[in-house]
């Protein structure tokens, strides 16, 4: 029976061991034979052929048994020229090895239309989508969060966050791109809701019997030192509480009326800030100048560094809680990417030419380092161990060529002796032995 490729070791020596053992049995099994039937071939004919067939056997078991030997060793430990061929020729055969590896199976020809065949999305996204495999994901990507935020967590790296948090505001357009945000803002009436809650707050706060004294207080004071306004501080108070009185009422009608004027104002105001910041030159150079002033002061990085440092620290603490809830929640993400792979046949096309594209890409860079890595371990390996490792796996089967070659030479001999026989006893031949 044939043996497995992947068969274990003991089981490729115990293989070939037999096979020997059976190759050697027929030898001697012909050796036995030749000699019986030369001792009687003189009491009948037919031993001469059994005799010449068993010397034929012999001589092609020998003959096969050198030629088996010497890929792998001398015969009988005799350095005879031209024996132990691949011991003696083993560097040669790994450079051959390899650049024939290189030529006819690491090359973008041989590889593409087995790529083309391998649908790596359908396979990614079926592995994804499995309960298991996602749970398996999810807990090595718990295990391996606090190393890396902990390595994210390093001084440079926030440093270089913060630097790159710079680099990308200076690069933004900030004045186009705030007035593209306020205008989706204004596009729904979202600003206005927004000025409702600010105007409730600001009367609610000025509504409070506290805050109207301190208002009072400080603006008849102001009042006060104004050298040109003819007012004694009672008159001032008053005039002051009447006018307090009024801005909170007039804050609280504006928030209670949605068409009242100062709200249409608000919206030409905004309609024009909106127009200024994507248009104006003059606003987008001072928005510009602004931000600039603001990223060149000496402790910006700070914030943004804390910042970060403090996210890292959040997450850190979240991924070292013993109830897993982070990996649930990984492999719920997992598994949601896997079914959604196994439902977009555009993703998952666009996933397989990437693929391809990239072990391509790989492949066509690293051929000449595999090819050399190849040569290298072939090189490195020594001879004899690489002849005995090649003898137990391919030996087997060689030790059929001893098989088939005392067969054969049994039936050549055979073949040879029957012929023999029968030209000798042609007239012609006999007359011209006879002479």
């Amino acid at each position: 029976h044939p043996v497995p490729v992947d068969a274990p070791l003991s089981i490729l020596c115990v293989c070939l061991a037999r096979m020997k053992a059976l190759a050697l049995g027929l030898l001697l099994l012909a050796a036995a034979v030749y000699i019986v039937a030369t001792l009687l071939t003189p009491q009948h004919p037919a031993w001469g052929y059994v005799a010449a067939a068993a010397g034929a056997a012999v001589v092609g078991a020998l003959a096969d048994w050198f030629a088996v030997v010497a890929l792998f060793r001398h015969p009988l430990g005799l350095p005879i020229p031209h024996t132990a061929i691949i011991v003696a020729n083993k560097d040669r055969l790994g450079a051959q090895l390899a650049r024939f590896l290189g030529t006819h199976f690491l090359t973008a020809e041989h590889v593409r239309p087995m790529l083309a065949r391998w649908d790596v999305g359908q396979e990614l996204g079926r592995w994804l989508a499995q309960p298991e495999s996602a749970a398996r994901v999810g807990r090595w990507l718990q295990q391996a969060t606090p190393a890396l935020l902990n390595a994210l967590d390093q001084t440079l790296v926030r440093q270089w966050v913060a630097q790159l948090a710079q680099r990308l505001l200076r690069q933004v357009d900030v004045a186009t791109l705030g007035g593209q945000a306020l205008a989706a803002l204004t596009a729904h009436g979202h600003h206005q809701q927004w000025l409702n809650g600010l105007l409730q707050q600001m009367a609610h706060w000025a509504e409070q019997e506290g805050v109207q004294e301190q208002l009072t207080e400080r603006i008849a004071g102001e009042l006060k030192q104004l050298k040109y306004v003819g007012l004694d501080q009672m008159a001032a108070r008053l005039a002051t509480r009447k006018l307090v009185a009024a801005l909170t009422h007039t804050l609280a009608d504006v928030a209670a009326d949605p068409q009242h004027e100062l709200r249409h104002r608000f919206d030409g105001w905004m309609a024009q800030s909106i127009q200024r910041l994507q248009s104006d030159p003059d606003w987008q150079a001072r928005v510009a100048t602004g931000r600039a002033a603001w990223l060149a002061q000496p402790q910006w990085n700070e914030p943004i560094e804390a910042w970060w440092h403090e996210v890292m620290q959040r997450l850190g603490t979240e991924a070292q809680q013993p109830d897993n809830a982070l990996a649930e929640r990984y492999a719920s993400v997992v598994q949601t990417a896997g079914r959604q792979l196994l439902a977009d046949a555009t993703l998952r096309g666009w996933l397989n030419t990437q693929a391809q594209q990239v072990l391509l890409r790989a492949l066509d860079g690293s051929r000449d380092n595999i090819v050399g890595f190849v040569a290298q371990r072939v090189e490195a390996w020594d001879a004899h161990d690489m002849s005995r490792v090649l003898e137990e796996h391919i030996g087997r089967d060689l030790q059929f060529v001893r098989i088939n070659g005392t067969l054969v030479g049994a039936l050549v001999g055979l073949l040879l002796h029957a012929l023999t026989h029968a030209v000798t006893a042609l007239p012609v031949v006999k007359s011209w032995m006879g002479s």
